[in-house]
């Protein structure tokens, strides 16, 4: 517990001005990086996290995660991310979606919308991403469809919450994918984690790894759905 303390407390140092970060972080990637390349965007996201200000991007560690598991799902997919922040992760899914892919992210910071919306516009991929400013909560009721993959990196505790509403909402279909992000020890994700394990609803498997732009010890929880 009191390495978990000091690590928790290494965490929150980081976070300190979040709030601000995003504007500049897009201002540095329309100085820096190349119009319309994803890959040189996602880049200079990092580089910027790394060297400048820290940002809460899911990162190049678990994005190579995320990444194999949006490849393996498929191409023509039609995805939904809770949390876009600055639109990293959206980018690193849409990126390899086919022409008729979608991803569908909904954020509820207007401050992180706006600058998330600038940087995909500029990674060239506005068509693929349809950015919703608004609180999940409100949001996934007037969603309709089904999605094939899911990608939770929101607020920890609207993970079971939101999980909840989507399956009410029949927005999973059978094979559907959910990606939670930041169920380590240092975000208290024993309801969401009890949730999958528990519910019957999914076949799930927990993957170690790191807190982004950090070694501190995190986890991803990847579930297919199975039907209620």
């Amino acid at each position: 517990m009191i390495l978990l303390k000091k690590e928790w407390q290494k965490l929150a140092k980081k976070l300190e001005g979040l709030e601000e970060r995003p504007p500049v972080a897009r201002t540095f990637v329309e100085n820096h990086a190349r119009r319309g390349d994803p890959e040189s965007v996602l880049a200079l996201l990092d580089d910027f996290a790394l060297h400048h200000g820290f940002l809460i991007n899911v990162g190049p560690v678990k994005g190579k995660l995320l990444e194999e598991e949006v490849e393996a799902t498929g191409k023509a997919l039609r995805i939904l991310e809770l949390g876009c922040f600055c639109g990293y992760s959206a980018i690193l899914m849409a990126k390899h979606l086919a022409a008729a892919g979608r991803v569908v992210s909904v954020e509820s910071n207007g401050v992180y919308a706006e600058a998330a919306a600038g940087i995909i516009d500029f990674a060239g991929l506005s068509k693929r991403i349809e950015l919703i400013h608004g609180h999940s909560s409100q949001v996934i009721p007037d969603l309709d469809g089904s999605f094939d993959f899911v990608f939770l990196d929101h607020w920890k505790d609207l993970y079971t919450t939101d999980l909840k509403a989507i399956e009410e909402a029949g927005l999973l279909r059978k094979g559907s994918v959910v990606f939670a992000d930041n169920v380590g020890p240092l975000f208290d994700a024993e309801e969401y984690l009890n949730y999958v394990r528990g519910c019957g609803h999914f076949e799930t498997r927990h993957v170690v790894s790191t807190v982004e732009y950090t070694d501190l010890e995190d986890a991803a929880e990847i579930s297919i759905y199975r039907g209620a």
